[in-house]
């Protein structure tokens, strides 16, 4: 056991420097890692441990660029965490207002509590070079794609080929903060009445177009300073993801499948739908929704019933795998679908930047094999005349509209229709509409990169 893990509470550049060379080794996602390693850290230093966190996953590909330029020779796989103090390093020197000495000194240090005293000359050598050359090596190195755009080369290449016409906006909106996006839960106050109460509170807000329920703040606060959060009264989620169950439209005459539901997020937009839709006989008798929600990974379940229970709402939940549904499915079929599959999350980079580290071209070959396998699945589960809507958080053609393409081929009883067939308020003067389905770009300060279809099986 190295000093990092002996103390219970540790400095968040200690903490930051295991969660980077988790990700580097593809030990777990970046989520994965804030989440188990994240209580090491003080409330009052999390700001800063996220900020190093992220800052470096979002920086990656061209910081990786300068240290690689940097070094005479990589660092070998037992000392990435080495590289993670050298890329840390870059990353305050570049995008912090820590004093250079400062970045350098901590660098330094880090090398000494990771017991690697012999890299100390090292990493001070590389960063006070750096320091003095900055603008000669960024110049050198603008030509490669990783440092002018700060993405992988190939996906890159995939951006400029699918999409040329908003290439420059998707990697525009992929390389900054996300804005702070919350959802007002319209069963309990209307989005105008909870927008003039943020007002008051100093909390200044705009509405989105693509959602009647969105709000972007202007500055992002703590969830604590939200009026109502922990009694359900708003939840935090991206405006494009605010569409689910607007489309779906369900109501308690219905039987619902949120499948690959985590973290809950959708769920509940759902349960807040079908509580908006009972009548005051259903009410009056405490009838509940019919709604089963399925996630693979128990400790993500977890946060599904942990949301349920801040907003008090209740449903039917299952860990399983989508794709075995002679696992967990009653026989008994569904009415309507949400079916968010596992994608590559390439419209959602910049709320997850280590998929700029690990996401590999044959990823999405296998995601495409998954995605195929559970919607075969699940549409089984599907009552005739019910509604499935596939969903994704990608950019790639071939999760999207060819997956679909290539299911509508082979499923003779399903068809597309309208986004906005199950519900006539909904306006569709949003995304592009592509050969099956809409294709939701990431913008600046507005919404993530999304895909929906909306498919009905015959009778």
């Amino acid at each position: 056991m190295n000093q990092l893990d002996q103390a219970s509470t540790q400095a968040p550049r200690q903490v930051a420097i295991q969660v980077l060379t988790n990700v580097l080794l593809q030990q777990g996602s970046l989520s994965t890692q804030l989440n188990r390693l994240q209580t090491q850290v003080t409330s009052d230093q999390q700001a800063l441990f996220k900020e190093l966190c992220f800052g470096v996953c979002r920086q990656f590909p061209k910081l990786n660029s300068i240290a690689l330029s940097l070094l005479a020779h990589p660092f070998e796989e037992k000392d990435t965490d080495l590289y993670a103090v050298l890329l840390l390093g870059l990353y305050q020197l570049s995008y912090m207002k820590t004093p250079d000495h400062a970045a350098v000194n901590e660098s330094v240090e880090a090398c000494r509590l990771l017991n690697k005293d012999w890299a100390t000359k090292l990493i001070n050598a590389v960063l006070r070079r750096y320091q003095r050359e900055e603008l000669e090596i960024i110049d050198n190195l603008m030509q490669m794609p990783s440092v002018e755009f700060n993405h992988p080369k190939w996906l890159v290449k995939r951006y400029k080929k699918h999409w040329p016409n908003a290439f420059e906006q998707i990697i525009e909106a992929s390389n900054v903060h996300p804005p702070m996006c919350i959802r007002v839960n319209l069963d309990r106050v209307s989005r105008e009445t909870y927008q003039l109460t943020l007002s008051e509170l100093g909390i200044e807000t705009t509405q989105g177009g693509l959602s009647d329920a969105s709000l972007y703040l202007s500055k992002a606060v703590s969830v604590n300073q939200l009026p109502g959060f922990d009694d359900g009264l708003c939840s935090v989620q991206d405006e494009a993801a605010q569409l689910s169950a607007q489309i779906l439209n369900p109501t308690m005459s219905e039987r619902i499948l949120d499948a690959c539901a985590a973290p809950g997020g959708k769920t509940g937009h759902l349960l807040e739908c079908l509580s908006r839709s009972q009548s005051e006989e259903q009410k009056s008798n405490s009838v509940l929704p019919s709604l089963t929600a399925i996630e693979l990974e128990a400790w993500r379940l977890e946060k599904i019933e942990s949301n349920l229970d801040r907003l008090g709402y209740c449903a039917e939940l299952m860990c399983a795998d989508a794709s075995q549904t002679e696992e967990w499915w009653d026989n008994q079929a569904y009415d309507k679908i949400l079916l968010d599959v596992p994608c590559s999350a390439t419209g959602v980079i910049r709320r997850n930047p280590d998929i700029k580290l690990n996401r590999k071209p044959a990823d999405i070959e296998e995601l495409i094999v998954i995605q195929k396998q559970i919607l075969n699945k699940v549409w089984a589960t599907l009552k005739p005349n019910g509604y499935l809507l596939y969903a994704t958080c990608s950019l790639m053609p071939e999760e999207n509209e060819q997956q679909i393409a290539a299911f509508l081929s082979e499923q003779s009883d399903a068809s597309e229709i309208k986004l906005n067939h199950l519900n006539a308020n909904l306006s569709l003067n949003w995304g592009l509409e592509v050969s099956h389905g809409k294709q939701l770009f990431p913008t600046l300060n507005g919404n993530d990169g999304f895909y929906y279809c909306l498919l009905q099986k015959s009778a």
